[in-house]
């Protein structure tokens, strides 16, 4: 039977309630790529007949997130080389748009929130919290932007690659890089060098593509 790391059992749970329930788990990598999907071991798990479960996974297909293999049967999406590298460009587009837009209107407080939001990100264990904490440091940087539907672009885009902080280790020199990249984009923006806060964002998310490629499969878990 396949792993799908937590345990639920909601026997009311409906097709849209499922596909939320599996599209976080793949958005954070707690299902790697390349995980079999089985109709049988998710009803079981939600305590549902199939029919609700071919629902959620007709919409997880339609979104890419999985993928029909040859054999029929549905897998975690491994995201390749393309479309990683395509992910990261549309995002350094949106996001040093957004940075653009708000460092010169970014209040003192705001930047003081980055920091200790960095600051405790390179301190926290649980890959779901360092997403968490890097989601609202990205976030507080761009809360100058006044432009909602650029924002709400942003936030979509960024769910893709959520799983880039899944095998951060405390310690390791991945978490190193991605706090001090964090720390030159909060310096750039302290000084008010709206050129320099844009160059080291999209550093940073250049490195987002490295980090999404060296996750690693169901394969490399066995």
């Amino acid at each position: 039977m396949t792993n799908f790391g937590k345990e639920h059992y909601f026997g009311s749970m409906d097709p849209k309630s499922i596909f939320s329930e599996l599209r976080d788990e793949i958005e954070s990598g707690e299902l790697a790529p390349g995980s079999v999907l089985k109709q049988e071991s998710i009803a079981e798990r939600f305590g549902v007949s199939r029919q609700p479960v071919r629902q959620a996974l007709d919409r997880l297909l339609g979104s890419g997130l999985v993928v029909r293999r040859p054999d029929r049967s549905l897998a975690v999406a491994i995201l390749s080389e393309g479309e990683a590298s395509e992910l990261t460009e549309l995002r350094a587009i949106l996001e040093v748009a957004a940075l653009e837009q708000s460092v010169p209107l970014l209040l003192p407080s705001a930047l003081r929130k980055a920091e200790r939001l960095n600051d405790g990100l390179f301190a926290e264990y649980d890959p779901v919290g360092i997403e968490e904490l890097d989601q609202q440091f990205h976030l507080t940087l761009y809360s100058g932007c006044e432009n909602t539907r650029l924002l709400r672009t942003i936030a979509t885009l960024r769910r893709e690659s959520r799983r880039a902080c899944l095998h951060q280790k405390r310690g390791a020199q991945e978490r190193i890089d991605f706090f001090e990249e964090h720390a030159a984009i909060v310096a750039a923006c302290v000084r008010g060098d709206v050129d320099a806060a844009a160059q080291h964002l999209r550093h940073h998310l250049t490195q987002t593509t490295a980090r999404l490629l060296s996750m690693p499969t169901k394969d490399d878990l066995i």
